[in-house]
């Protein structure tokens, strides 16, 4: 993708703003402002990182943009850039947070782990499905008391 590189003079708008805004799902919201959050966090993050941020969390695009910079550059003094980015793509959640509480960052570096760990994914969502297949076609297991019972394996 289109990595960011700071220091560099931004671009006037992102090439994928407009795919960033039509997957935004709320209505009534200032398209400028919008976009300009979206231009912010391509200059800092890149245009590919930036929109897969929007597709993950749409809200994004409602958060103070102002605060993009100052967090990053905290979380760049903490980790490295290429991992402050890197933990902001999986918790974009993180781009809520506001500068002054960026200072001690490894419970949110953790924590961005989790939260994408945890995000469903087309596989994770098919593990779970087979599973809940699996139990809900085998009567035994149901008839036997279930789970409360140790119905057994419910793989039988």
């Amino acid at each position: 993708g289109n990595k960011a590189r700071r220091g560099v003079a931004a671009k006037p708008s992102s090439p994928l703003l407009e795919d960033a805004l039509k997957g935004y799902p709320f209505v009534n919201d200032d398209k400028t402002k919008l976009s300009s959050t979206f231009n912010e966090l391509a200059k800092l993050y890149g245009d590919e990182e930036a929109l897969g941020m929007v597709k993950i969390e749409p809200r994004v695009l409602r958060f103070d943009a102002e605060n993009f910079e100052p967090c990053l550059e905290s979380w760049t003094e903490q980790f490295g850039l290429e991992k402050a980015q890197a933990m902001v793509k999986r918790n974009p959640g993180l781009l809520g947070v506001k500068p002054s509480l960026t200072e001690d960052a490894d419970s949110s570096m953790y924590g961005s782990y989790v939260v994408a760990a945890l995000r469903p994914s087309p596989i994770s969502l098919a593990v779970w499905g087979v599973l809940l297949l699996s139990l809900l076609g085998n009567q035994d297991f149901w008839t036997d008391g279930g789970f409360y019972n140790g119905g057994g394996s419910p793989l039988q």
